[in-house]
Formats: C-alpha cells, sequence, structure tokens
C-alpha cells in the first residue's frame, strides 16, 4: 500500500472573479501548479479545464490538477483549497478525480469548506492537525463520490471492453499481455486502445499489468513455499532478476525482505 503523504496547504479562501476583472467576462487562461478544490458560491458561469466545460452550480465541486489549463466564464464565486501533493495514496486520489462532480446534497461538504475557511485564516498554529483532518475528510469523501459516480454511470461498449481486457489480464498474468496484443483482442488500434485503456484506469497498460502481478507475487510470497523463480514465472515476469527489481520499486523491499517483514510482524505484532 502506498504511504499516505499529507497535503502542502498553500492558499484556502473565498474567490470573487468580479472583484478583480473589469470589462471582461471571462477569465485568462492560465496553467494549474497544484491540486485545486472549489466549492461554488451561487449559480451561474461556465468553467473550462481543457477542452472541458461546465456549467457552474452550488451542488458542485471543481476539482483541477496539476498541469490542466482553466478558465471561467462569470458570475463566479467559490471557496477555493490550493495545495501540493506530490506523492502517495492522496495524489493517487486527487488524480483520478473528474473535474466536475455533482451532488445531491453538498451541505457536509460545504461545512467542511467554511471550516477549513476560518480555522485557516486564524493564524493558530494548533489548527495545523485540525486543517490536515478536514482536508483529509474532504478527498475521501470526493473520492467515495466519485467512485460511485462511474459505478452508476451507463457503460458504454468502450468501457465494456476494457473491462472485458481487465478481466482477461488478471486470469492470465503469466501470458504474454503485450499492448499489441490486446489491443488486437478488443478490435482496436494500438494507440486508440492505449488512450482508452489509460482513460479508464489511471494507469498505461504496462502499469496496471505490473501492479497486478506484484500483487499476485505478494499472495502467493506469503501462502506457499514457491522459489522466488517460480513466482516470477507464476506471475510473468520475464526474469527473477527483474521481479526482484520490480517488486522492489514497488514496495521499497525486495521480496525476500518483505516475506521476513511479513514473518516478524507475526511474531513480533507490538
Amino acid at each position: 500500500m502506498k504511504k499516505i503523504v499529507l497535503p502542502q496547504i498553500v492558499a484556502i479562501g473565498i474567490y470573487n472573479a468580479q472583484i478583480g476583472i473589469k470589462k471582461r467576462s471571462i477569465t485568462k487562461n492560465r496553467k494549474t501548479t497544484m491540486f485545486e478544490l472549489e466549492l461554488p458560491i451561487g449559480n451561474g458561469g461556465l468553467s473550462y479545464i481543457n477542452d472541458e466545460s461546465y456549467p457552474i452550480h452550488e451542488n458542485m465541486v471543481i476539482c483541477a490538477k496539476p498541469g490542466q489549463i482553466r478558465h471561467t466564464r462569470l458570475p463566479f464565486k467559490c471557496y477555493y483549497i490550493h495545495m501540493i501533493v506530490t506523492d502517495g495514496y492522496l495524489g493517487d486520489i486527487l488524480t483520478s478525480l473528474p473535474n466536475y462532480i455533482d451532488f445531491s446534497d453538498t451541505e457536509q461538504i460545504k461545512k467542511i469548506f467554511i471550516s477549513l475557511y476560518e480555522h485557516y485564516n486564524t493564524g493558530i498554529s494548533n489548527d495545523d492537525i485540525l486543517l490536515q483532518s478536514l482536508i483529509l475528510k474532504l478527498i475521501y469523501i470526493l473520492g467515495e463520490s466519485s467512485v460511485s459516480v462511474i459505478k452508476s454511470a451507463p457503460k458504454s461498449n468502450n468501457h465494456k471492453t476494457i473491462e472485458r481486457t481487465l478481466e482477461y489480464i488478471n486470469n492470465n498474468l503469466s501470458a504474454d499481455l503485450t499492448l499489441e496484443r490486446l489491443a488486437s483482442a478488443a478490435n482496436f488500434n494500438a494507440i486508440y486502445f492505449h488512450k482508452l485503456f489509460k482513460a479508464s484506469t489511471g494507469k498505461t497498460l504496462h502499469e496496471y499489468v505490473e501492479d497486478q502481478r506484484i500483487k499476485k507475487s505478494i499472495s502467493l510470497l506469503i501462502s506457499t513455499n514457491m522459489t522466488l523463480a517460480e513466482i516470477a514465472y507464476e506471475c510473468g515476469f520475464s526474469s527473477q532478476s527483474y521481479f526482484s527489481y520490480a517488486f522492489k520499486k514497488k514496495n521499497g523491499f525486495t521480496p525476500r525482505e518483505y516475506a521476513k517483514k511479513i514473518q516478524l510482524k507475526y511474531e513480533n505484532p507490538k
């Protein structure tokens, strides 16, 4: 499991586009350098992120990520949180969020944004723990809400194809899972298939396959007496040495070190 790296809070406040912008109905394009979470205050206007646009309303949260190009058609007023998350599980969640998340009721989220705004601007150092706990709660709610939206959305033929591909990968990890082979099985051009796969999973095909192979290797490592060479072969790694390299890169330990760590944890649970 990836570690949780707490966000570096850059700013929390209220933004009112009408105050700083005169004689214009739209803000200038800008490239984001960090994660930006925004809760609109009032309805109206349009938000643009890259090639996507969305009507602004109170029952939504805007989730902009580093490197995106965004601008806004006025009116627009919001609570905002700007933060830097460079690594770990929280970064994965924030990166995977849709740019726009609709809610039937934002009362709970609104309370979190208001609390963050009030405590951030008190200047009391003891509020740091409370600020981080509120941000963690907000990220959790956004992550859970976006997952439920994806699950409830009608599935296109493309998504069904990716689902079948994922099922095939997970059941055939020892096979030769190349991009060309999987794209051909899905009746797609390799370049288009790769873009579709990454858009659906948030990972490249190589990243996804390697993650699943390492997960399976952990299960075999701690539940069988198989040798590292046997595990590498069973999980589809090209060699034992590459298996050990990929495993350490992902988990921070070699397979043998990881197995020993698990054993010691059982023998010394404290």
